[in-house]
């Protein structure tokens, strides 16, 4: 995304801005409403072309975007949605005051204008950075406030370097989880199209999940137990719309015998996750995920996969951390 590009919507923006001012009104004589109607950050239409980084905190995690091109990546390297910029950007660009707030400090608490490391009333901090590191705009977003005209409603904000807070029309479209900066769908495959599953463990040892009727089953466990139905729909349905929820540049841990899962598909298709081994359980449920093509007309498909997973790891959702630590034997069904 060119710099043009970012503010490409610099038209739509201003006539957006001119149209949240006539529906504010004029100025009145209280000063709590004098600004009423004046656009929060005037100088964002002309000044976003030199945005290099966004930096966007959350109690203690910061989302750091940098340029890259005509794209912005996060620090791994994995490249942002344009979308999510540029709703960003638009979206501090048409914000326009409709009353003066406190100026005390001690008041933003409640308006959830606090710093963002603080236990109560935390804010959220958007920082856009020039290719110095300078803020080219750093906004407090706080409580968002409905009772204020317009679709978006209204939001209590502060500007970072000064004292006084407002309540604005509109609010910043933000995303409100890491991954929905990403593309974060890396397959949809349905268990309807898989041929085969295999499982292997810690140990090496392995299981086919093979088809009988409408599901995919251990074929052989350990002493002839009988699978556990629900264990496998979780094996077998876990390419079905797999999202990560957070991204990371493949780190130097070795995968030797780390648990994998192998997918093969009706098409020709294969596609292998593993875990990536942790040292603690905060770093458990990190996976990496390779596709290859058994038959040559899955070979699209295949590099559609490893041209968004190669080189990076992805964190799985909770419910699928626990998968990635079975053995071939815990896929049994219990008693």
């Amino acid at each position: 995304m060119t710099p043009k590009s970012l503010i490409g919507l610099a038209a739509v923006t201003a006539a957006a801005v001119v149209a949240a001012v006539v529906v504010a009104g004029g100025s009145a004589a209280d000063s709590a409403v004098a600004d009423r109607g004046r656009a929060l950050l005037p100088d964002l239409v002309k000044t976003s072309a030199s945005v290099e980084t966004l930096a966007v905190t959350v109690g203690k995690d910061t989302t750091t975007l940098s340029r890259d091109g005509d794209r912005f990546v996060d620090a791994s390297g994995y490249p942002a949605r344009i979308d999510s910029v540029r709703k960003l950007v638009s979206s501090l660009a048409t914000l326009t005051i409709d009353e003066d707030k406190t100026s005390k400090p001690d008041r933003y608490v409640d308006l959830g204008l606090a710093d963002p490391g603080a236990e109560k009333g935390a804010a959220t901090k958007v920082a856009l950075l020039d290719k110095q590191g300078k803020p080219v705009v750093a906004v407090y977003a706080g409580t968002k406030d409905y009772t204020v005209g317009g679709s978006r409603g209204g939001q209590y904000v502060r500007l970072d370097g000064g004292p006084q807070s407002y309540l604005v029309r509109g609010s910043l479209d933000v995303p409100t989880a890491r991954a929905d900066w990403f593309d974060a769908r890396l397959t949809d495959i349905k268990p309807a199209a898989l041929l085969k599953v295999t499982l292997t463990d810690t140990t090496g040892t392995t299981a086919d999940f093979l088809r009988s009727g409408d599901k995919l089953l251990p074929a052989t466990l350990p002493d002839g137990k009988v699978p556990d139905e629900g264990k496998a729909n979780r094996v077998t349905a876990f390419l079905q719309g797999f999202d990560f929820t957070d991204v990371r540049k493949e780190t130097p841990a070795s995968i030797g015998t780390a648990t994998r899962l192998r997918y093969e598909t009706t098409d020709g298709l294969a596609v292998t996750a593993t875990a990536v081994p942790a040292a603690d359980d905060a770093g458990k449920g990190w996976i990496r995920l390779s596709a290859e093509a058994i038959d040559p007309k899955a070979a699209d498909a295949a590099k559609a996969i490893n041209d968004k997973a190669a080189g990076y790891e992805f964190k799985v959702n909770t419910i699928h951390t626990e998968m990635f630590g079975w053995t071939v034997g815990s896929l049994a069904k219990e008693g």
